[in-house]
């Protein structure tokens, strides 16, 4: 016989039992229900996919945390990070035609991400609404997220607003290098903290990004091998697009040859300005779009901005209060992953940085073109944590049927059968054991009630 006395889950992992699953069950079910209301199918994909299915799609603060190895038939695997990936793969693979008509799935179950400090497991449910690139399917997305989370949630649901697009505009009207770009995008918090302009390039330096000196043009040649060493760990380690697109040496040969085409000091120092002011916005829908404005005048942000305005705005034609609604220009979520408007779901019981969902769109990238696309998913497992919620299933009862002679056992098994038809969970007992050692039992495991059986009668025993 096998030793397992020196086995223990791994960490971050944990075992569930009927008392948890019970509710996770029924959050599963009751989402579903109300998606479908909406047009919404229920898709199921593998658990494990082609890493290069993650690895080439998934955003740059996510890809260290897949769970990846070999198969043992050679193939790099992964356990699934999100489900948007597989999801898009399933209606690539299968050519489901998204032209003519959107596509509306939802899904339900496990993502793996790893995370130290963390459970390195989430429990989604969620949606993706394929096919169509307009401020109606945005709407639809970010209206099904505050109405199913505010029916289920026992305290008021918040929501923080934002919209990647402008900052996109933003980098490239000051000419921004993707590096560039993805080191503010990477460092808004600090950015936002009215940090100066020189800790700004300071940090930007530890980061391998060294801006110019307008009076003084650096070349690459004049690097000293420790710049060059920042500069590639900025690469390997910071952005893993690189690795995912390019050998080593191209990656070298591109930073050196492409260093001498950074943004000189006064449009970083702008950029970061205007970025650190728009980001720095507290205030209502209408005041803050004046305020973004007033910033980016001169900037060519007026699509994204009025989209950004109409998204939260239409969300009234549902009956949602958008006093709700927080305008939060620096929420970015996964970068390089999103590419629109994005939000995330927070409510009191959880505090204001505890988000328990959220989404956007990502406009997802295919070898045959851009497929227009936008989604949500709400973490499961953390709203079931959640002490304070309200949620519960119906009203079912856990019983014991206890019958200890053999005698009884028919009409025991008789018992059984009418509570289990009323909906009760009901588990026959025929052990040995007395009422009080089963009652002590019962109320360890949740159980409401015992149905004592004896001599042809029932007496019911509350716990």
């Amino acid at each position: 016989m096998n030793n397992f006395s020196n086995i223990n889950k791994l960490s971050g992992f944990k075992d569930k039992f009927s008392d948890s699953l019970i509710y996770s069950n029924k959050l599963r079910k009751d989402f579903s229900d109300f998606v479908e209301k909406w047009g919404y199918e229920q898709v199921s994909t593998p658990i494990l996919e082609r890493s290069d299915l993650f690895t080439s799609k998934t955003g740059t603060s996510l890809t260290n945390n897949i769970y990846s190895f070999t198969d043992p038939s050679g193939v790099d695997v992964s356990l699934r990070p999100d489900f948007t990936s597989s999801i898009m793969r399933m209606i690539i693979e299968k050519e489901i035609d998204y032209s003519k008509h959107s596509i509306r799935f939802s899904y339900s179950g496990d993502i793996f991400r790893y995370s130290p400090n963390e459970n390195n497991y989430i429990s989604q449910n969620g949606i993706e609404l394929i096919g169509t690139n307009n401020i109606t399917s945005d709407v639809e997305v970010l209206s099904i997220a505050m109405i199913f989370s505010s029916r289920i949630m026992p305290e008021e649901v918040f929501v923080r607003v934002g919209h990647v697009g402008i900052l996109m505009d933003i980098f490239k009207f000051y000419k921004m290098s993707d590096r560039e770009s993805l080191f503010i995008l990477q460092n808004l918090d600090f950015i936002s903290s009215e940090s100066s302009i020189e800790s700004v390039f300071s940090k930007a330096k530890d980061f391998g990004i060294f801006i110019k000196d307008d009076s003084n043009t650096p070349k690459s040649k004049d690097l000293s091998d420790e710049e060059i060493s920042n500069m590639l760990d900025f690469a390997f380690s910071n952005d893993n697009n690189f690795k995912q697109t390019r050998d080593k040496d191209s990656i070298i040969k591109g930073i050196l040859n492409n260093f001498e085409k950074q943004s000189n000091s006064k449009k970083f120092s702008e950029c970061v300005s205007t970025i650190s002011k728009l980001i720095n916005i507290d205030a209502n829908l209408e005041e803050g779009i004046s305020l973004a404005n007033e910033i980016l005048a001169g900037v060519p942000v007026k699509k994204n901005l009025s989209d950004f305005y109409q998204i939260v705005k239409n969300l009234e034609n549902y009956e949602i209060d958008i006093s709700n609604i927080k305008i939060d220009f620096g929420l970015v979520r996964e970068w390089g992953y999103y590419s629109g408007f994005v939000f995330d779901l927070y409510s009191k019981g959880f505090g204001e940085k505890n988000s328990f969902g959220g989404g956007g769109r990502y406009d997802y990238s295919s070898k045959s073109g851009i497929i227009p696309a936008t989604g949500f998913a709400i973490d499961s497992e953390k709203i079931l944590n959640n002490n304070s919620l309200s949620f519960s299933s119906k009203n079912i009862k856990k019983i014991i049927v206890y019958a200890k002679n053999n005698k009884d056992h028919d009409l025991a098994q008789k018992t059984c059968f009418d509570e289990r038809n009323i909906g009760n969970i009901v588990l026959l007992e025929t052990s040995e054991k007395n009422i009080e050692e089963l009652r002590v039992w019962s109320k360890e495991n949740n159980f409401s009630e015992i149905i004592s059986v004896s001599q042809n009668k029932i007496d019911r025993i509350e716990v």
